[in-house]
């Protein structure tokens, strides 16, 4: 059994308990490479639990990191639950309009909450609240954020936990395709959410899939993306199942260009990570299979948000030219999934590159 197979073994088992005949003892070798790859894909809590709950065997100071990066992710995410209180605390009491979107609105979705690994907050108000949301936190909490350049939101802590604040959930590089999206958001049904922080208001089901997809394609089609990123979809495609309207969803994804990379990434969902395919909505083909493979290529190395296997490190103009090499290179491999959409991208990232 090769690494990557167990791997998937193992997330397989934390997302749907699936055991598919896990190994009773793991070598030094194997566990050290089973956790390394669990920290770059960003699922250490999911990997690490179910290499705990099965009972497998491995050197003593594997099985100690197994249980430190367990309580940390878990810690982690009682933090962020309680910055997302907070923060829905004082907007109910300023009376704002929101939504919160990915991270533990995503996370409820998951058998256990608290293994999945918590990033920020993310949230939106339309253009009618998002200055209401900037007063209330800059008069309750003394934060004075703005978009730093940013096509969609703002960017803060507090009481160390991030916070990106959102007018634009995100951006296709299009005035008719943000126009279109933006109306899609707006005359959304928003409904309530209980996540271990608490009640929240978020997208609808179809809406909320929708918008997760795009931010995993936007990130993967940059610098990466890793099975962080593909086990939130797929447990909300798997939980959702009977809200989701599958031909609405199919019908936007075509009007956005997006359906074969849609597709795509099903694949990986399905073939890897154990997805039933009728929560997709889509037969999928070799055709889809084979960009699939590419996907897997990009994600294997470069793991959670593109963070693995630069050389350059994460500023300076050595940073900038071997990223826009990175987004060159994904932009070949992946443009043919979503056509438009890549091409207003990567002309927009190497305009925007050549100015810094």
């Amino acid at each position: 059994m090769t690494t990557i197979e167990l791997f998937l073994m193992l997330v397989r088992y934390a997302l749907w308990q699936s055991e598919e005949g896990l190994p009773r003892e793991l070598s030094a070798n194997m566990s050290a490479n089973i956790l390394r790859g669990a920290r770059e894909q960003g699922v250490m809590g999911l990997v690490c639990d179910a290499l705990i709950r099965n009972g497998i065997k491995m050197p003593e100071e594997q099985y100690l990191e197994c249980m430190v990066l367990t309580r940390k992710v878990k810690q982690a995410n009682e933090k962020v639950n309680e910055g997302l209180q907070r923060l829905t605390a004082l907007f109910t009491e300023r009376g704002i309009s929101y939504v919160v979107v990915k991270g533990q609105a995503v996370g409820a979705y998951y058998p256990n909450p608290t293994l999945r690994q918590a990033g920020d907050i993310d949230y939106y108000c339309d253009s009618r609240n998002f200055p209401k949301a900037q007063q209330a936190v800059r008069e309750a909490w003394g934060i004075e954020a703005d978009a730093n350049g940013s096509l969609c939101h703002i960017h803060y802590d507090y009481k160390e936990v991030t916070y990106e604040g959102h007018f634009a959930l995100t951006t296709f590089y299009s005035k008719k395709m943000d126009g279109y999206w933006q109306r899609l958001v707006d005359e959304d049904e928003k409904v309530t959410l209980c996540c271990e922080g608490g009640a929240v208001w978020t997208l609808s089901a179809t809406m909320h899939i929708l918008y997760v997809f795009v931010h995993l394609y936007s990130h993967l089609i940059g610098l990466g993306v890793g099975f962080r990123q593909f086990c939130d979809l797929a447990v909300m495609l798997h939980a959702c199942r009977e809200k989701t309207d599958h031909e609405r969803l199919h019908g936007i994804l075509r009007t956005l260009g997006m359906e074969r990379a849609f597709r795509a990434v099903g694949c990986i969902l399905t073939d890897c990570l154990g997805m039933p395919q009728q929560d997709l909505g889509y037969a999928l083909t070799e055709k889809d299979r084979r960009y699939a493979r590419r996907i897997m290529d990009i994600v294997k190395y470069r793991g959670n948000m593109g963070h693995y296997n630069k050389k350059s490190g994460f500023s300076g103009w050595r940073h900038n030219m071997e990223s826009a090499g990175i987004k060159m290179t994904h932009f070949m491999k992946l443009w043919p999934l979503a056509p438009a959409f890549s091409c207003r991208w990567i002309a927009y990232e190497m305009t925007k590159k050549i100015r810094t």
